[in-house]
Formats: C-alpha cells, sequence, structure tokens
C-alpha cells in the first residue's frame, strides 16, 4: 500500500528539499524500460506569501498563505503556536496526501509520463488562498496558440486588494553531474541565477486534464483509517512529534444552515448535499479547471462545533484547476514577437526584466520517451525551501532573498545566485538528510568547478592589480625623462645654482642689523597680547565665511564685520493633505468621508507639523492618515498636530494614523500604526497631537488637546 512520507520541518540552517511520490515512481520506470529516461531539466523561483488571516469582514484581500482555511485542518486542531510546524503539516496531510492517494488509486494510469504532482501543489497553494489567476491577454499569449492561456493576478503593492506574485522565475538546469565515491552514489544539480537577469516578465500557466486529474475527480480515504493520511495509523509516531491526520477538503458533517452544512453557501464549491454524499475526501474543481473567478468564502466555528481557539477563516478562493507552468517559449507573445530572442532565458535577460524577491525552488525533470518525443513531459520534483519560517505576531514568513539587475542607466550592479543541491536514493523508510560531498575523481564535479572558478577570479585581480603598477611605472618614468630632457646641458645646471646663490645673499641682507629681527619678534608679541587681554586693533578683519547656516537657522554676514543669526522656524509647518487619487484637500475640494476607507496622505515635515483637514458626508470607515516619512523621519519629541476646519462627521468612526512609508521597520508600506484616537475621545472639532517617544523604532503617543 502507498504511504505518505512523513516531513521534517524547515530547518533553520541551510534549505530544506521536499520531494514528491511521483518522481520515485517515475526512476522505477526508468530503471526497467531502455526507452524513458530521467533528466533534471528546469527550475522555478517561488516567492511564497507571508503567513497571514484575512478578517471575516474582508477590510483586505492580500494572498497570504492561511493554513486553516481547509476543512480537514480545523477539524484536527486548527493553527499550532509554531508557524514552521503550520507550514509542514499542512505540506504533508494536504497536498502529499493527496498525491499519495491518487497513486495508489487503482483506476491510475502509470502508462503516462505526465505526474500529477504539479497540479497538487498549486491545488494547495490556491486552497490556501495564496494564489488567483486571470486569463493571459493577446500581448501576453501568442496568437498560434488556439487553447487559453493563464497568468496570476496582476501585482499591486497598495490598498485593500494587494495581491502579489508567487512564481517569479523560470530558469533552465545547466549542469548535472552523476558522483561515486566510496560506494555512495549521488546526483548532483547546479540552479545558477545569472548577474543579467531579472524575474522572468510573464509566467504563462496552462490548466491540464487527463485520466489522472480531471474536472469532478473525488478523492477519497478508505478504511478503519481514513482519518490519516495513507499508509498510516493511530500507532504511526512522527519523527518531530507532528500531526498525521489527513486534511481533506471535506472531512466530516458540518452543522451550518446550508447545504453540507456550512453557513457561508460559498464554501461548499465542491457542491456537496445535505447529507454530504463523501467525507474523508478531496476534490478537484467541478465541470471545469478552466474558469479564473474569484469567490469570497467565510468559515464560521459553529459549523465545526466550535473549536478551541478557533475564530473563523476569510479567504479568496480561485476556481482555476489542473495548473501548470508553461514552458514553451513558443506560446509567449512577447518571445514570438521579437526576433532577437527565441528563449525563456534570453527573455528574463530583457529590459522587461525587474529585480525581484524569492524564498523558495522547484525543480522539474523531463520524462524523456526515446521512441517518440511527443509523449516527454516535464514534471516536478519536489521544493526547495531556502531558509525555515520566521514567526511573527499574525504568523510568520519564509525569508526571502533579493535579486537585482544591474541598471544600465544608473551604474547599478547586479547580483546572481547558485544553489547546488545533492539527491541521493535512500531505500530506508524514515531517513531523510542531506549529505555534501565532491567528486575528486571527476573533473567536471561542481565542488572542483567552484574551486576553479574562485582561483580564476583570484587570478584575474592579481592581474587588475600589475596592471595599475605597471601603469603608474610608466607615469613615473615619464617624469624622469621630461626632467633629463629639460636639463640639456652643465652650463644650464651651473646657472640655476647662480640663482640659489643670489636668493641667499639678498636674504641675508635682509637681517645683517641683529636688531632687524628682534624688532619684528617684538612688534607680533604686542599684538598677540593684546588679542588675549580683548583688545582688538581696528584693523583686524573678521572672517565670517567660518560660520554656516543649518536647518531652520539663518546667517547674515552682509554688514561688514557683523554677524545676524535669526530663527527660520515657525510654529507649525503646515502640510498639503491629499486624498486617494493624489488631489489635494482643500476648503473648494473636501474630503468625502462617506466611502469605505477614507484616505489621507501627507509628506512629513521638519520640526513640528499641522495637518488641517476640510471634510464632507458622514463618514462610512475609519478615516485612515498616511504620513510619508521617506524624505524627512521621525525624531523623538517631534509632534505633529491634526485639526479640522468644519466639524468632521466621523459618527462612530474612529481616525488612524500610519507611517513608516519606506518600510523601515521591515513591516510593508505604511505598516506602522502610530496612533488609533477612538471615537469616544474625539469632540465636535478635535485637536490631536501626536508625538514621536522613540524614534527608529516609531513609537508614538498621542494628546487630544480639544
Amino acid at each position: 500500500m502507498a504511504t505518505t512520507p512523513l516531513i521534517r520541518t524547515p530547518q533553520a540552517d541551510g534549505g530544506t528539499f521536499y520531494t514528491f511520490s511521483s518522481s520515485a515512481k517515475d526512476l522505477s520506470r526508468t530503471l526497467n524500460n531502455d526507452e524513458l529516461k530521467l533528466v533534471f531539466s528546469k527550475f522555478v523561483l517561488l516567492n511564497l506569501p507571508d503567513f497571514d488571516r484575512l478578517p471575516l469582514d474582508f477590510g483586505n484581500y492580500q494572498n497570504f498563505m492561511q493554513f486553516d482555511t481547509i476543512d480537514g485542518a480545523i477539524w484536527n486542531g486548527g493553527l499550532k503556536g509554531d508557524p514552521n510546524v503550520n507550514f509542514t503539516e499542512s505540506l504533508q496531510n494536504y497536498a502529499l496526501n493527496i498525491e499519495e492517494l491518487i497513486l495508489s488509486d487503482s483506476t491510475y494510469d502509470n502508462t503516462t509520463n505526465l505526474t500529477v504532482s504539479e497540479r497538487v501543489f498549486f491545488k494547495w497553494l490556491k486552497e490556501c488562498g495564496a494564489m488567483r489567476f486571470r486569463e493571459a491577454s493577446a500581448l501576453e499569449k501568442s496568437t498560434g496558440v488556439t487553447t487559453p492561456r493563464f497568468v496570476e493576478e496582476d501585482e499591486v503593492l497598495e490598498g485593500t486588494r494587494q495581491y502579489r506574485r508567487v512564481v517569479r522565475y523560470i530558469g533552465e538546469i545547466d549542469i548535472v553531474n552523476n558522483v561515486d565515491k566510496a560506494g555512495e552514489a549521488y546526483t548532483e544539480l547546479y540552479i545558477n541565477v545569472p548577474t543579467e537577469v531579472g524575474r522572468t516578465p510573464t509566467i504563462l500557466f496552462d490548466s491540464v486534464s487527463d485520466n489522472n486529474y480531471q474536472p469532478s475527480l473525488r478523492i477519497t480515504g478508505t478504511g478503519p483509517n481514513a482519518e490519516y493520511i495513507a499508509g498510516r495509523n493511530s500507532a504511526t509516531v512522527h519523527p518531530q512529534g507532528l500531526d498525521i491526520f489527513a486534511f481533506y477538503d471535506y472531512d466530516q458533517a458540518l452543522q451550518g444552515p446550508n447545504a453540507a452544512g456550512y453557513t457561508d453557501p460559498n464554501a461548499n464549491w465542491m457542491d456537496e448535499p445535505t447529507p454530504p454524499t463523501a467525507t474523508d475526501s478531496y476534490f478537484t474543481e467541478p465541470s471545469t479547471f478552466s474558469s479564473t473567478t474569484n469567490v469570497n468564502i467565510r468559515k464560521y466555528p459553529a459549523d465545526y462545533n466550535n473549536p478551541t481557539g478557533y475564530t473563523g477563516s476569510a479567504y479568496v478562493r480561485s476556481e482555476f484547476d489542473g495548473i501548470s507552468v508553461d514552458f514553451n517559449p513558443n506560446d509567449y507573445q512577447q518571445i514570438t514577437s521579437d526576433a532577437t530572442i527565441s528563449t525563456i532565458p534570453q527573455f528574463n535577460g530583457t529590459d522587461l526584466a525587474e529585480s525581484f524577491e524569492f524564498n523558495a525552488v522547484l525543480i522539474y525533470y523531463d520524462m524523456v520517451d526515446l521512441s517518440d518525443s511527443s509523449k516527454t513531459k516535464t514534471n516536478l520534483y519536489g521544493i526547495l525551501v531556502l531558509d525555515n519560517v520566521t514567526p511573527t505576531t499574525d504568523g510568520g514568513f519564509i525569508q526571502r532573498y533579493p535579486k537585482f539587475k544591474p541598471n544600465r542607466v544608473t551604474g547599478q550592479n547586479g547580483n546572481s545566485y547558485g544553489f547546488k543541491l545533492n539527491l541521493r536514493f535512500d531505500a530506508s523508510p524514515g531517513t531523510a538528510g542531506i549529505d555534501t560531498i565532491v567528486n575528486d575523481y571527476n573533473t567536471f564535479s561542481m565542488g572542483l568547478f567552484s574551486d576553479a572558478s574562485a582561483q580564476l577570479q583570484a587570478s584575474a585581480q592579481i592581474f587588475q592589480r600589475q596592471q595599475l603598477e605597471l601603469a603608474d611605472i610608466e607615469l613615473r618614468l615619464a617624469a624622469v625623462e621630461n626632467t633629463l630632457n629639460s636639463v640639456s646641458t652643465s652650463a644650464f645646471l651651473q646657472s640655476q645654482i647662480n640663482n640659489l646663490q643670489t636668493q641667499i645673499d639678498n636674504a641675508s641682507l635682509a637681517f645683517a642689523s641683529s636688531t632687524t629681527l628682534l624688532d619684528l619678534i617684538a612688534k607680533n608679541s604686542e599684538e598677540i597680547q593684546n588679542l588675549a587681554n580683548g583688545e582688538v586693533a581696528t584693523t583686524l578683519q573678521y572672517n565670517t565665511d567660518v560660520v554656516r547656516q543649518g536647518t531652520g537657522i539663518t546667517v547674515n554676514t552682509n554688514t561688514p564685520n557683523q554677524i545676524q543669526i535669526s530663527n527660520a522656524v515657525q510654529a507649525y509647518n503646515l502640510m498639503v493633505p491629499l486624498d486617494a487619487g493624489n488631489v489635494q484637500i482643500t476648503a473648494t475640494a473636501p474630503l468625502n468621508l462617506n466611502v469605505v476607507n477614507p484616505r489621507v496622505f501627507a509628506d512629513l515635515g521638519t520640526y513640528t507639523n499641522m495637518l488641517r483637514l476640510d471634510t464632507i458626508n458622514q463618514a462610512a470607515g475609519d478615516l485612515s492618515i498616511y504620513i510619508d516619512d521617506t524624505d524627512v523621519q521621525w525624531r523623538t519629541g517631534q509632534t505633529l498636530r491634526l485639526t479640522f476646519n468644519n466639524v468632521p462627521l466621523l459618527g462612530s468612526r474612529n481616525i488612524k494614523i500610519y507611517t513608516d512609508s519606506p518600510s523601515r521597520l521591515n513591516t510593508g508600506s505604511f505598516g506602522k500604526l502610530a496612533a488609533t484616537i477612538p471615537n469616544a475621545d474625539l469632540s465636535t472639532l478635535p485637536i490631536i497631537d501626536l508625538i514621536c517617544t522613540e524614534q527608529g523604532v516609531l513609537n508614538f503617543v498621542y494628546d487630544i488637546v480639544k
């Protein structure tokens, strides 16, 4: 019987690699079939989203990774305190378990070269609310492609409908090395992200359906141990104590008022009746895979008999399914329409490619059919998570690594990344690890290759230094030659000596009398003593150039021998308020409060600031004020006074003030909530002082002056 692998949490030092069971099945097929060959071919860089949650009222729609959106995860204890555990249990008990159940099904087609691993992986991400899609436009999909293609939603980095794309880069695995040492066999994969590239400008996805993964598919756990992942039972002990309960799309009958027991009808995307016809089941999308509709789904504690600690879940679910990355460059309109490029790696180096961040790597292989090239398929082998999960107040995140593309205009340097992955096939169950080895007998070993590259770089640096030294010697030699050329005869030298002797004689005459030098010393001593006594001669000139004006201080030196210093700082630096559309807020163009989220933007000035607002209408949501501190940073003791030119009709709404526009605290743009002024503390015409109590970490207090 098939068995879902037990995996460990991401390790703190170095990356952690998880493989899919389908790859082991394909490897076995190559051992007894001379016409099949497994070749590592491609990789994809991911930016897995932060682990966070959406509010039940959908105050924002950002694509977070939410591990309690899946019914089975809710029924089996919900979120744990450690985000590393939440990530690992979800990957193991959902994605890896779906794949194992599909592989073990009696109807599974073993003859196909296309596995289900990639489609299962992206299904897991979208069921967690991490990915959303749209159909590709005519500028993205080549005109020669007759079937639909898809892309992720457009990136939106501000506002309530933020979306950050997950799949960032497509690359090719250039070097694969087989290592055999001390009776151990390894496969070395070298993953290179060159300096000159940026993110892949457009990444297409295809919707793939076959006998093994198709619409309206129900994958059900059976037998007395159906509540556990495949091949496991109550006696199974996880090496790290993680749960081994299966996280099904529909685990057991719910208790809500609508079909299948959901309070929110949208949550019943699998179209289960009441009572449900299937429990302990996974489902593919009903009817079709090609819909890109997004559905807002809420799940309520009462539906699940009010589990301890569970307060509900909200997420945006995409109906797109059968998700597979399109690696064919001929399907990309931007490639086929540009005669200078023909491959995706070349596409990554165009002006359309920009700098990006990533935190995980997908490894792909080609299942090559030597007898029929049309049957060759590209499959997902596994995922390399580059770091463990860093916990935060709201969840956590996996450390991201920036990939900078060189800028030919500004001269900004780029960077590159190289990953070496050593793979060893181990028949021992329940063991996992990473061994590092350098093949001493193979000159193409990546270890030796890296050492050779380092030596070449050191040699190049020595050569450059020698070039500089040689250039300096040439300059010095030229100076000596010029000097020698100017000294043509001994008579010229004698003339120079005579001139020097004449100058010495003239200087001696100036001090022929012993009293001349003594009188000069006495005069200087007298003038210095007068300065010490405060007696300044009228002939002494003042040097006012050493006095400089600073911020808030003006210096006037127009009057001879006088310096006038003045304070240029007024009581308040008046701020210019702008609305969400970047239009200035004035008495003739007041801020409309009757919107879901009325917002005001203003730049922070030096010293004390005043923000005066004109408003109209009754507030429909909290008034959010965003203080841009990009150019002027907050200082301890700095004050911002907020006033209104008319009575703000806030009703029951509050005032919230945000800052840290450049994300110096790494919480996102305007990620620092400086203050929330509750409505109960506000007068009809309030005056509020916001004071910075600690710069750098941006701590604030506020005073209600009126």
